[in-house]
């Protein structure tokens, strides 16, 4: 059985076959992109699992699949899909994830000038899916929203991080467009538990699947000294 806010470590692809129906109320994740990343930020860097091109075309639908199955009727599906390139990633996606939800939107977080001298990598999209058509789960009532995010800065990663680790801040905008407080949230390739901070963070209940051990560790290790910092504070 599947319990709240707890990191798994495992194939999402498994683990996700213990999550009841129509049980989670928005999917909030950065899956691999196909393309084989190996941060420049960092040497003697591990290379993702399962981010070959072919790797990554085989798993794509299968999770796709288990989203919509384990989604409430209203839940949305946000998934970062990569930025530019030479492999056009988001298209892949996006033609694949449409083939099993309404595509609400494709938002571009302009992150930062990455490395390079020949068109720097400053932007990711992140795809947003969604079960309904029309009646989704959509919480800003600012009228504001923009499809383009800015403001929030790219994490570099340091020595023992992941090497694609999201910012809170970024997680935390999803989650509060898409979900309300004690809303169940799943990040079935949640790497370090950015997106359980998040949800710590913004009274939401969280499930994180990770499938290297090393991550996993880091995860419980962040969720704990966030606990603890929130006790002191007390």
């Amino acid at each position: 059985m599947i319990e709240l806010n707890k990191i798994y470590q495992g194939d999402c692809l498994e683990l996700m076959k213990d999550i009841p129906d129509k049980s989670i109320d928005l999917v909030l994740t950065d899956p691999p992109y196909g393309i084989n990343f190996k941060s420049p930020w960092q040497t003697h860097q591990d290379y993702i699992i399962n981010d070959t091109l072919a790797d990554w075309k085989e798993i794509l639908p299968k999770f796709l699949i288990e989203f919509k199955r384990i989604l409430s009727d209203n839940g949305c599906c946000c998934c970062c899909g990569g930025g530019g390139g030479k492999t056009p990633v988001t298209a892949i996606f996006t033609i694949e994830a449409i083939k099993h939800f309404n595509l609400i939107q494709t938002v571009v977080w302009k992150k930062t000038v990455g490395l390079g001298w020949k068109y720097r990598s400053a932007y990711e999209n992140i795809i947003v899916l969604s079960k309904s058509k029309d009646n989704f789960n959509f919480y800003d009532n600012s009228n504001r929203c923009s499809n383009v995010i800015e403001g929030i800065n790219q994490k570099i990663p340091q020595k023992g991080e992941h090497p694609t680790v999201k910012p809170v801040k970024l997680m935390e905008h999803f989650i509060r467009i898409h979900s309300k407080e004690n809303a169940v949230i799943l990040d079935p390739f949640v790497g370090s538990g950015t997106t359980a901070i998040a949800c710590l963070k913004t009274g939401r209940n969280f499930i994180g699947i990770e499938k290297e051990p090393k991550y996993v560790e880091i995860a419980n290790k962040r969720i704990n000294d966030w606990k603890s910092q929130i006790k002191l504070a007390i």
